[in-house]
């Protein structure tokens, strides 16, 4: 079983390349099939979405924190995980303890649409300008953002 591309026309969905259409081909006319569609998500948005979590990072004054095994500081991946959680797009876990843990849903492709993808960045957004760059608004965000893509 291949992924096969289509594309939405006003006569149904057509064959979006040649191996879609040789499949298409092949099946007859009232044969039922069964499919799992998904709308795949745009790339430009999942960057420009690292791009913010990059920005935020990179301008929020982080304290390093002594400990009896030297010092420590939030990781770019401990945060990118922090605010998914605190943007209310966890999973409930546990720990070996018992204990429970929210852990971050995963943001991959194959594991969250795009209609959800934009509530998460929406949410983390918001998080990241309340918690972590107060005196940001959404508009330095973008600015931010655009020139980190390039796009400015």
């Amino acid at each position: 079983m291949a992924d096969l591309h289509f594309i939405k026309s006003s006569a149904g969905l057509l064959p979006a390349d040649e191996t879609a259409k040789a499949w298409f081909e092949k099946l007859r006319s009232g044969v039922p099939v069964l499919a799992k569609v998904t709308v795949p998500r745009n790339p430009r948005f999942h960057r420009k979405f690292f791009a913010m979590l990059h920005v935020a990072y990179d301008n929020h004054d982080w304290p390093t924190i002594q400990t009896q095994h030297g010092p420590a500081r939030c990781t770019f991946e401990q945060f990118r995980k922090y605010v998914t959680v605190k943007a209310g797009f966890f999973e409930m876990g546990a720990t070996p303890q018992g204990k429970p843990r929210a852990e971050a849903k995963s943001i991959k492709f194959g594991k969250m649409d795009e209609a959800e993808f934009e509530q998460v960045y929406s949410a983390v957004l918001d998080v990241i300008l309340m918690e972590f760059l107060a005196n940001w608004t959404d508009k330095d965000m973008e600015r931010a953002v655009e020139a980190m893509l390039g796009f400015a």
